[in-house]
């Protein structure tokens, strides 16, 4: 018998292994992080009558450090994070620090009007205003955070 080493992440290559052998690459919908060192944010889309909001937990991120880009049936976000800790006690020193940039993108479930997208970013949660669209509107836009 050979002893093999443990990886967590094992199972979950196995099941993205038989999803692929399924339906292709393009039904992919999560990755595996290389060794947990990758971290996309939460996101919800919400649906109203005239206007999708598109809210996103980006903890410890500045709002200078993001940026958002909207085409008429998916809106992209990608920036980095930067976060160092440090704590200093009698007795002991700890230092933490975690640098990384993240992408991602969602599928909008209506086709939205690019030109009058609004972003807000208040305490780590960055909130997008998306009017659903009524006609010819450009490829994409670059939205600005307020």
């Amino acid at each position: 018998m050979q002893l093999v080493p443990w990886n967590p992440w094992r199972d979950l290559q196995e099941v993205q292994e038989a999803f692929d052998r399924a339906f292709g690459q393009k039904m992919r919908q999560w990755q595996l992080p290389a060794l947990a060192a990758s971290w996309r944010p939460a996101v919800d889309v919400i649906d109203g009558e005239d206007k999708l909001i598109v809210k996103a937990e980006l903890p410890g991120v500045k709002k200078e450090d993001v940026s958002i880009l909207v085409s008429e049936d998916q809106i992209s976000l990608k920036g980095e994070i930067k976060r160092d800790e440090e704590v200093k006690e009698k007795d002991y020193f700890r230092s933490e620090r975690f640098y990384g940039s993240f992408s991602r993108t969602i599928p909008l479930p209506a086709p939205v009007d690019q030109s009058k997208a609004k972003a807000t970013f208040n305490e780590g949660v960055l909130e997008i205003s998306l009017p659903k669209a009524g006609g010819d509107k450009p490829k994409q836009v670059n939205v600005s955070i307020e």
